[in-house]
């Protein structure tokens, strides 16, 4: 980017050799409420907080196609119909024409917004109208089409961070507890936004105690005044949340008690830490850094989604690593950022990018993507777990055992067996099918189960509902989709195969075996 930006150095200091948590679990004591006494809840932020708001920039500073902003002679020339700007680089506008295009009655359409409207119909690129857009019957301004230099470094639905965009990082006891990636994503991001779009707020935070709660609320009234002036009525907000989870309960870490780490019910946690943000957090991006006990325990899960309904969150996401690092999802973070925060595309549509650029995420967790929808007037989330597959290590997204059960050795399968199952179908058009249902393997080693006089070790893997994702699949990995689920959840209505028989007489399915 060619615009000039402020230059950050920081010192580097020596330390003795310790080192500090870096999974996000662990084991604390457990607390049913805060320690103390309660105390009386502080007064609500002021309205006058909001008296200084601002109407942010509704355009882009960065141009749709190079991704770069103007300087000099550089022209930035704003969509009459949307957000995005395009540059005089990536515009071929004849100096003759420059001072026409500039005339009042004289309206850009974006090349973004010109591809939607030509989908089907494919039409010449004018780019400049007389006082209508094209979609309202406007004429072009200029004589011919305008020649563009450069393609499409986004997708053509991408805005290019137009509107203000606020990083909320709450982090249990403060950025010495944690390590995360989260300072480097907010490194990464500041650059998008030179004329004051982006702000990034650390939130640390102990409500292990009546008082550090009171504390801790009367403490936030200042980021939430600085976050409602800054976002106005069309900013956006990525939240993280960085905490420990107590493996043998889900529950959060709340903070310290004499020294030591406590945990408190995920639901005590976030209505704690999260409370004085409600309305900020209605329609943001949340992704937990936490360990997978969370996930683990049903009841500690059903917590967490609750709460996301409650403060309205449109997007979370949540790893399900037992002992879960969040410097491994550095880069599926950072392509959050870019596709998600500035290119804001939508998140469910944008996922199977962001995890085939992933594939390390995907040897160390699972992630799990839940998203907000309010049809028929109740609001619920949708659900959706998505694991790596591997051919070898761990088809459909199980992995296949390290080591052998009965004989302890390591590397001993055999070449897997793959079953299929093959489908007649009802439609002559419809192709027959015969996927593979399951996998076979066995213990190569001579002497498996021999101490224990039984046979070597067997074990199959059976395919679970879902697919591969074809946008993040690679020749030997990918990742799999299982069925979305609902929070809460539907009630259940059993369905069968449609359209499709399986091919041998008697109703059973007909099941080849091949080694692959």
């Amino acid at each position: 980017m060619s615009l000039e930006r402020k230059k950050h150095s920081a010192a580097c200091t020596m330390a003795k050799n310790t080192a500090k948590k870096r999974a996000a679990g662990g084991v604390a004591r457990r607390l049913t409420g805060p320690l103390g006494s309660p105390v009386a809840s502080p007064p609500p932020v002021s309205p006058e907080g909001e008296a200084g708001v601002v109407q942010p920039d509704a355009h882009s500073s960065w141009c749709l196609i190079c991704r770069d902003g103007a300087e000099g002679d550089v022209v930035l020339y704003e969509c009459s119909a949307c957000p995005r700007v395009m540059c005089s680089r990536c515009l071929d506008v004849l100096s003759a024409s420059r001072d026409l295009v500039a005339q009042p009655d004289v309206l850009f359409w974006c090349l973004s917004c010109h591809a939607g409207h030509t989908l089907k119909a494919p039409a010449p690129y004018y780019g400049f109208y007389r006082e209508n857009l094209p979609a309202q019957g406007g004429k072009p301004a200029l004589q011919g089409f305008l020649q563009l230099n450069g393609r499409f470094e986004t997708g053509s639905c991408a805005v290019l961070a137009a509107a203000p965009i606020a990083v909320i990082h709450f982090i249990v006891g403060g950025s010495n507890e944690v390590v995360t990636p989260v300072p480097l994503l907010s490194h990464y991001l500041e650059h998008y936004f030179p004329n004051g779009g982006y702000i990034y707020i650390e939130v640390p935070f102990d409500v292990t105690t009546h008082k550090s709660i009171r504390g801790y609320t009367r403490a936030q009234d200042a980021h939430i005044i600085q976050l409602k002036t800054h976002l106005a009525h069309s900013g956006c907000v990525l939240a993280f949340f960085s905490d420990h989870s107590e493996e043998d309960s889900g529950w959060l870490f709340a903070g310290k008690d004499k020294g030591k780490f406590v945990a408190m019910s995920v639901s005590q946690v976030l209505s704690s830490v999260l409370g004085p943000y409600y309305g900020i957090l209605s329609g943001a991006t949340m992704i937990f850094l936490v360990c997978g006990s969370v996930v683990a325990h049903d009841d500690a899960f059903s917590e967490l989604q609750e709460a996301l309904l409650d403060y309205g969150v449109a997007s979370a996401i949540i790893f399900t690593a037992k002992r879960f690092q969040p410097l491994v999802a550095t880069n599926f973070l950072l392509a959050l950022a870019e596709q998600v925060v500035i290119e804001q595309l939508n998140v469910r549509i944008a996922f199977p990018s962001l995890l085939s650029l992933s594939s390390r995420l995907g040897q160390h967790t699972n992630v799990i993507l839940m998203t907000r929808h309010d049809a028929g007037g109740t609001p619920k989330l949708l659900v959706t777990n998505f694991a790596r597959a591997h051919a070898q290590t761990q088809p459909w997204g199980i992995p296949v055992p390290s080591q052998c059960p009965l004989c302890g050795s390591t590397n001993s399968w055999s070449e897997k067996v793959a079953v299929k199952v093959s489908y007649e179908s009802l439609d002559p058009g419809v192709p027959d099918e015969a996927p593979v249902y399951r996998y076979l393997y066995s213990c190569t080693y001579p002497d498996c189960g021999k101490a224990q006089r039984k046979p070597c070790h067997k074990f199959h893997i059976e395919k679970p509902p879902g697919s591969i994702l074809k946008a993040a699949k690679t020749k030997s990995s990918g990742w799999f989709q299982s069925p979305s689920t609902t929070f809460p959840a539907l009630p259940f209505i059993e369905s069968g195969t449609q359209g499709k028989r399986p091919r041998s007489s008697d109703g059973e399915v007909t099941a080849k075996r091949m080694r692959v």
